[in-house]
């Protein structure tokens, strides 16, 4: 996989993607795996906001279900079992605990019911998916049980609780990656830091895109029959220049906070505070905890506190404080008209029916757990426009490869991720290659490794070098690389 911006101009492509997040690059792939020529581009590194900012689970659409949305809670369930059954090394099978109390909405009661009809729409959850990997039955635990399970947790009015399985990525960055790995395999041509500016035009119709190398200073004309815009929250930004109407709506700032200590171990725990849920999931060899959403404009420092106060009333058991924070993960996600609720549905528009001008399509995604299936409606819908006759979407079935985590000394995982995987920046290693600040600041000396090893191999001096180092937080000043995490994502 390299950045050859030359193979983005050589020709005209049948679907440019514009975006490099879970949904861009599932588009590219899903494209490029059914014959279609294909390009993406990225206008900083692939998966570097929303996609990466994160609390890692993949949900069956328990919640959905709660909401009698059963089409939504089915499109879950089947997008947990494609990932379980095309990325199992690094896609599992998480447990979920939520305790009950009383007997109305969070009684035994009410969760036995939602439980049952849980497991009664969903009996083919473990088609073709690894023994290893599959969904057991949901079912009730007792008290004793309950407090088994979460020590500390002693409330005189706990009942039991409700125990369920969905699915972790305990390698988000590698999902991403791996995409990426099968859409340039399947024959894409991909570039991050390459930043869509505008559009061509042939009349009405929109035949490809004006770009930037952010890199450089080079200005790119690439051409294609259709454009996919998947830029999440800057989508409507770029749907103006193409004079279309705008899909995205108002905006949430997620959070999600990475805790120092492992609080949980083998399973997720809910609770809520305030009306608000919140999961503390088991991370690695840490805990987190999500997810918040406050305004756009929210004061990130603010939040942080608040979050935290709110994630000691949810889980008293914990003892969570502000010293346990290691990372924050922050990005903007799509809200309800009104702003102030979680968007649940994706939308794929298709602004020839919707304004009038062929050539454009956009994607509002929402969650990473069904960006594989609202990448297949977009491609469906770009053949169609197309004209074209091509197989059907295979990407449910066909196997990841490249999702492992990189091995070798942490110097030989910065070269193969500048030679194989278009790391550009030390951030790009540190945060979206490999996992050394996954859970937040690497060791000095690990940085200094994949520093020193990313400018031999890309000829970086001493100067360059330093400043790279204290993008991630490794300068004279030390900071905190969810600083960084958080600025990319916004």
């Amino acid at each position: 996989m390299k950045r050859d911006l030359g193979a983005l101009t050589a020709r005209e492509h049948d679907v440019v993607v514009v975006g490099g997040g879970i949904h861009g690059v599932a588009t590219a792939y899903d494209a490029a795996q059914r014959g279609l020529s294909v390009a993406l581009v990225e206008a900083n590194d692939f998966g570097s906001g929303v996609s990466w900012n994160s609390l890692k689970t993949i949900h069956g659409g328990l919640r959905h279900l709660q909401r009698a949305d059963v089409f939504q809670a089915r499109e879950s369930m089947r997008e947990r079992r494609a990932l379980l059954r095309i990325a199992p090394d690094i896609v599992r099978p998480l447990p979920f605990l939520v305790p009950t109390y009383g007997h109305g909405l969070r009684g035994r009661e009410a969760f036995a019911a939602a439980l049952r009809a849980y497991d009664l729409i969903s009996p083919d959850r473990n088609e073709d998916v690894p023994p290893e990997r599959r969904i057991p039955r949901s079912h009730l635990v007792a008290r004793e049980e309950v407090k088994r399970m979460v020590p500390g947790l002693d409330d005189p009015r706990l009942t039991g609780g409700a125990l369920w399985s969905d699915a972790q990525v305990t390698h988000g960055e590698r999902l991403i990656m791996a995409l990426c790995r099968a859409a340039a395999d399947a024959g894409a041509a991909l570039a991050n830091y390459v930043a869509a500016t505008g559009f061509l035009r042939s009349g009405p119709a929109v035949t490809g895109i004006r770009a930037r190398d952010v890199e450089g200073s080079g200005e790119l004309e690439i051409r294609g029959r259709m454009v996919v815009i998947a830029t999440g929250p800057g989508v409507d930004r770029l749907l103006a220049r193409a004079e279309a109407k705008a899909v995205g709506g108002p905006m949430l700032l997620g959070m999600n906070l990475v805790l120092r200590r492992a609080l949980v171990t083998t399973h997720a725990v809910g609770a809520t505070n305030g009306g608000r849920f919140l999961f503390l999931v088991p991370w690695r060899d840490r805990s987190i905890v999500g997810t918040a959403y406050d305004p756009p404009t929210a004061t990130p420092d603010v939040s942080v506190s608040r979050f935290v106060e709110e994630a000691r009333r949810a889980f008293p058991w914990a003892g969570i404080g502000h010293g346990d924070v290691s990372l924050v993960h922050r990005g903007l996600v799509p809200a309800r008209p009104g702003g102030r609720a979680l968007e649940m549905r994706s939308r794929v528009v298709d602004h020839e029916a919707a304004d009038g001008i062929p050539g454009l399509v956009s994607m509002r995604g929402v969650k990473l757990t069904t960006a594989r299936a609202e990448a297949e409606k977009a491609v469906d819908l770009a053949v169609r426009r197309l004209g074209r006759t091509a197989p059907r979407c295979r990407t449910a079935t066909t196997p990841l490869s490249g999702a492992l985590p990189l091995q070798g000394s942490v110097a030989e995982q910065a070269r193969v991720a500048v030679r194989e995987e278009m790391a550009v920046h030390l951030t790009d290693v540190v945060l979206r290659r490999t996992a050394l600040g996954a859970a937040g600041p690497p060791a000095s000396e690990e940085l200094e490794a994949a520093a020193s090893a990313m400018a031999a191999a890309l000829g970086w001096d001493e100067r360059k070098a330093r400043a790279e180092r204290e993008a991630v937080g490794g300068g004279p000043a030390r900071s905190d690389p969810a600083k960084t995490a958080a600025r990319e994502a916004g």
